[in-house]
């Protein structure tokens, strides 16, 4: 049955990273420019630190978008992020955030 799926899917199959998720939480902070280069900086810089391997990918995204937001003093739409992000499963984003907090350092 599973070579049937990848058959119909052209095995074209692949895992989500942080950029298939920062899109669209940019979206919902209604970032500007700026928050959106430094989102994506911290998004790669996190992408080389193997202890986010822990968390999932939207968990991530969504962290590092709040921490540009933050660090642009735009404090407001973050809250968006943090409001759609709580609707998963999953309450980790806090401790993401603390794990990327050695992030900040970088985008200065």
């Amino acid at each position: 049955m599973e070579w049937l799926v990848m058959e119909v899917l052209n095995f074209q199959c692949f895992l989500p990273t942080i950029y298939n998720f920062l899109w669209f939480y940019l979206k919902a902070a209604k970032a500007d420019a700026d928050v959106e280069k430094r989102a994506k900086y911290l998004a790669v810089l996190a992408l080389s630190d193997h202890e986010q391997l822990r968390y999932w990918p939207s968990t991530v995204a969504a962290g590092v978008v709040i921490m540009a937001s933050m660090d642009s003093n735009q404090h407001g739409p973050y809250h968006q992020v943090i409001e759609i992000h709580m609707r998963t499963k999953d309450n980790d984003l806090p401790e993401c955030m603390k794990s990327l907090d050695w992030l900040v350092q970088y985008i200065r």
